[in-house]
């Protein structure tokens, strides 16, 4: 991960913190152990602000009463897949009309770990986009890039340069998977039918092979949490259609 990613906060501690856009597919909640025993009884919808390796700030409602160091469980969810991480309030704090909840996960407990990294690296591989090389590669198909951390990266080939220009295709390597529509047309429908995935190398770009029906149901899970959250460095028509076609 990269700390000069623009689209990325540097906490107190180093760790680097990736925003969670606000239309982003992901489902969040939070429980806390407050003194409080209104608070504490019931689980508090929230909005997920940004995500770290270590911690996540959450966004809940003003009605909510806790005190940092208390402890409390995040729940994370899209579709069929979930993660609950226990542990504590770094810092909480209170606007006119909502209440931000710093977490600081506590990984030892059993496979709390791997639940989040699915998430964890969704969201990297998105929020951490940045705009990279962009030319010519043939007549009538201009190509841009868009880079992330680690093997992360979104190319997009249009029949000419400009915004607005016609989408041919793209090609988005995010985590373990990537999801690639060869031609894109006006028929959506079409469009997420045509989509295929692939295992992405540890060095990225596509490492071959075929991938299980299991492994397609995850590659659809990964593409459809990063493609709901790509930065405001992708245009406006290229976060549509990859939206639309996950």
């Amino acid at each position: 991960m990269s700390s000069n990613d623009p689209k990325a906060k540097e906490s107190k501690r180093k760790q680097v913190r990736y925003a969670v856009s606000d239309d982003c597919r992901l489902k969040a909640s939070i429980k806390l152990r407050s003194a409080d025993q209104d608070t504490a009884n019931k689980e508090w919808p929230g909005t997920v602000v940004d995500m770290s390796a270590e911690g996540a700030h959450i966004q809940i409602s003003l009605g909510a009463v806790a005190y940092t160091g208390d402890s409390c469980v995040l729940n994370l969810s899209l579709g069929g897949l979930k993660a609950e991480l226990r542990g504590s309030l770094a810092h909480y704090v209170c606007s006119a009309r909502t209440s931000m909840c710093g977490v600081k996960f506590d990984f030892s407990y059993a496979g709390s770990d791997k639940g989040y990294q699915s998430f964890y690296n969704a969201i990297v591989a998105s929020s951490g986009l940045t705009a990279g090389q962009a030319g010519n590669e043939s007549a009538g198909r201009y190509r841009e890039e868009f880079r992330g951390p680690g093997a992360a990266k979104l190319t997009v080939w249009r029949n000419e340069a400009g915004a607005g220009a016609t989408i041919l295709g793209f090609d988005y390597a995010i985590a373990r998977y990537g999801a690639r529509l060869a031609a894109a047309g006006a028929d959506m429908f079409k469009n997420k039918e045509g989509v295929k995935f692939y295992p992405v190398a540890p060095g990225g770009g596509d490492a071959g092979g075929s991938l299980t029906k299991t492994q397609e149901l995850d590659a659809r899970w990964e593409f459809s949490l990063a493609a709901s959250n790509l930065p405001k460095a992708v245009a406006p028509d290229i976060r549509r259609l990859l939206r639309l076609v996950s």
